[in-house]
């Protein structure tokens, strides 16, 4: 590091839905849609996964969080995938 050169902060992004049902059941997490089908990355035996769920009009207070959650449903067993995909 030289000069005025910050080190790369890490930080992680503050969850806004809550996963109800299925493997993610009560996993908080973070999307940025407003509606549709989103995919909740999970580790499993090494492996990374990634889990459907809906994005529903559902909004639950969490205790972590001064503002409501968006709920997620699980989109049924079909919704697991394989390792996920580069990007």
């Amino acid at each position: 590091m030289t000069g005025n050169q910050m080190p790369a902060l890490r930080f992680r992004p503050r969850p806004n839905a809550i996963c109800v049902g299925g493997p993610c059941d009560g996993m908080l997490t973070r999307i940025h849609q407003d509606v549709g089908v989103v995919r909740v990355p999970v580790e499993a035996s090494g492996e990374s996964l990634s889990i459907a769920y809906r994005i529903t009009s559902g909004r639950v207070h969490h205790p972590s969080s001064d503002v409501p959650f968006t709920v997620l449903a699980w989109a049924g067993a079909t919704g697991c995938s394989g390792p996920e995909p580069p990007g």
